[in-house]
């Protein structure tokens, strides 16, 4: 079984306990114990002291507010949201939060089956895609009330507000960003005579990407590329990005679905999808640059000489020691087509049973806050959402982070916005597998047939617009 890890922070042990936040003001010097002293020889007896006046009773502490939290387990979430709670307790003592976080699997059945039960939970954390579901379903509640339309537009970048506003209405801010860029070996790639470009302008098309992926590919021991983050087939974020790219900017291919934001036949089949859909399967069952069989942490391990990735990817690599030279370029595109990126990552939202809305729209607000958002990136290195933190990062001023910035700003899109992404998603992950290790496919009618099915199980929905 899984135990869910908990933090109940009491008000007495946060004033002791260490702060572990980047951009706080200090903490109180705390007062030095005294050196030992030697013995003192005895004093003289003192005069009887007058009785000493009543004390006043001591002034009761207001009662604390304990608010429950639902989110994914990690190390480096469960260390940012333990230093963001220490720190918003510095000046709201009277504020606990229980964190149960769950691994990634158990997380959306965990949140489905509390708001079937009605069970109140205060904050729930959202993957981006899923937040037009939950708000959809009354799982989650808007926030105007606490996050006017000024601070809202102020804060966070149109992209990234995609999939946080809802009908009109505010419902869930980010945690962070995220956007795809191609990192590379430079020890692998100098040993193979190849020069990736280090501008955006300059990006690779996929044409070009496959020569290098080819020219660096030494299987099976080393492959050209690794196409998404950890070493399953994938699922949209990354294998959707072909699909896309292959469609001029606007075209049905590269917006992917209708603008009911419900119907994908005609977009995810379309002829521009297929080709980038049999670009992706042709890397692995005809130029063999990529592994059919997952290698764990295969760029870090030098199994792979590009890696498509966001930029967590210079966090493990510092985390996991590694010390060969890397390097950073655009993500390829089709000629013809349009560079993206897939965009978005975790989103607060309030819980629409929560019985302490007021109080944890407020812990929101500081979690997504410039402050929360600094600890955030201090521990994950990941895109900031936050607009002030994402400017005024000096990492974010020079490359390989700066050209992640720039391509987030100009061709990050959110994976396709709807309310039955639960249903897409799940087939989609389906279609990747079968991408990877099939042979002799017809992707044409495998592209089709998910369409028409996904549309089968994305028609219940066809109220979104008008649902109260």
């Amino acid at each position: 079984m899984v135990r869910p890890w908990k933090l109940s922070a009491l008000v007495s042990g946060l004033v002791a306990a260490a702060l572990i936040v980047a951009c706080a003001a200090p903490a109180p010097t705390a007062v030095p114990p005294k050196p030992t002293e030697a013995p003192k020889p005895a004093a003289a007896a003192a005069a009887p002291k007058p009785a000493a006046p009543v004390a006043a009773a001591p002034v009761a502490k207001p009662s604390a507010k304990k608010l429950s939290f639902i989110g994914v387990q990690s190390d480096d979430q469960q260390f940012a949201l333990t230093a963001v709670l220490k720190e918003y307790q510095k000046t709201r003592p009277d504020i606990e939060v229980e964190f149960e976080l769950l691994p990634f699997a158990q997380l959306f059945p965990k949140i489905q089956a509390n708001a079937a039960a009605k069970t109140s939970t205060d904050i729930i954390l959202a993957d981006g895609p899923n937040v037009w579901s939950f708000a959809y379903n009354g799982i989650i509640s808007p926030m105007d009330e606490w996050f006017n339309q000024e601070y809202v537009k102020k804060n966070w970048t149109p992209t990234s507000l995609l999939t946080s506003q809802y009908r009109g209405k505010f419902y869930a801010p980010p945690q962070m960003e995220s956007c795809s860029v191609m990192w590379f070996n430079q020890d692998m790639t100098d040993k193979a005579g190849v020069k990736p470009p280090t501008q955006l302008a300059e990006s690779w098309t996929m044409d070009k990407a496959l020569d290098a992926w080819q020219k660096t590919n030494a299987p099976p021991q080393t492959y050209g590329v690794r196409w998404g983050q950890g070493n399953t087939p994938g699922q949209d974020y990354e294998a959707g990005i072909m699909r896309r790219a292959a469609g001029a900017k606007g075209s049905p291919a590269n917006k992917g679905i209708a603008d009911d934001s419900l119907t994908i036949t005609g977009y995810f089949d379309h002829p521009d999808a297929v080709k980038g859909h049999t670009f992706f399967h042709d890397l692995y069952q005809k130029h063999k640059v990529s592994a059919v069989e997952g290698i764990p942490n295969a760029w870090w391990e030098g199994r792979a000489a590009f890696y498509i990735s966001p930029d967590n990817a210079m966090g493990t690599y510092t985390r996991l020691g590694k010390t060969f030279k890397y390097g950073v370029t655009g993500i390829p595109y089709f000629q013809g087509g349009t560079q993206i990126c897939h965009t978005d990552s975790w989103h607060y939202a309030l819980g629409a049973n929560s019985q302490n809305k007021m109080e944890a729209a407020e812990f929101i607000k500081f979690l997504s806050g410039p402050v929360g958002s600094k600890i955030f990136y201090d521990r994950f290195g990941q895109l900031p959402a936050h607009a002030e933190v994402l400017n005024t990062l000096p990492d974010y001023k020079q490359n390989p982070k700066a050209l992640v910035r720039e391509q987030f700003l100009a061709a990050g899109q959110p994976r396709i916005v709807t309310v039955g992404f639960t249903e897409y998603n799940g087939l989609m992950i389906e279609f990747v597998g079968n991408l990877v290790a099939g042979q002799n496919l017809d992707v044409q009618q495998l592209a089709t047939a998910l369409a028409r099915r996904a549309d089968g199980l994305t028609a219940k929905y066809k109220d979104w617009q008008t649902k109260s």
